[in-house]
């Protein structure tokens, strides 16, 4: 019998991380932004996660990110849609920048919103790189803390034709 019709809902474990795919991204000479975790947190209780602009081995910029909220960071990164955790780990293909206007919802900020497709099966989706207006965390996005942070990332990820994202725990 499946574990769901057992009685209690089960967290299912991660699935893999899409290696292949995330070894070329890594390995490749193109720009590209990775995303990883560290130990430090915000006022906020917020993770702190390096946002990184690199060629090849070359670290070009480093900007501090949130994605997820403090009490969501043990969620299902995976496979359960609107639970506001981190992005998941895996390979991501970087969308053209989209300026945002005051008709667009607050939570992305009045700047940049740059778009980040997963390029693996995941049923969560919508993802972005973002300004946290509230400083409270993201539903899963990349969030940067203001406008003029959110300004120079998105002329960063331009300049350079970054065309990947790796998102590693």
């Amino acid at each position: 019998m499946l574990p769901f019709l057992l009685g209690e809902p089960q967290e299912l474990p991660d699935p893999p991380l899409p290696t292949e795919l995330a070894k070329r991204v890594a390995n490749t000479e193109e720009p590209r932004l990775e995303l990883t975790s560290t130990e430090t947190r915000d006022r906020q209780g917020n993770r702190i996660w390096d946002l990184e602009l690199r060629q090849g081995t070359e670290l070009i910029r480093r900007w501090s990110s949130v994605t997820g909220r403090p009490y969501t960071e043990d969620r299902d990164r995976f496979s359960r849609p609107g639970n506001h955790a981190p992005l998941p780990p895996g390979a991501y293909l970087i969308g053209a920048p989209i300026r945002l206007h005051s008709g667009d919802l607050y939570e992305l900020g009045r700047s940049w919103f740059i778009p980040v497709d997963p390029l693996f099966s995941t049923p969560r989706g919508h993802f972005g790189i973002h300004e946290d207006v509230s400083l409270d965390g993201t539903a899963g996005c990349i969030g940067l803390a203001g406008r003029r942070l959110t300004e120079e990332v998105t002329q960063w990820v331009r300049s350079a034709g970054a065309r990947y994202l790796l998102v590693k725990d």
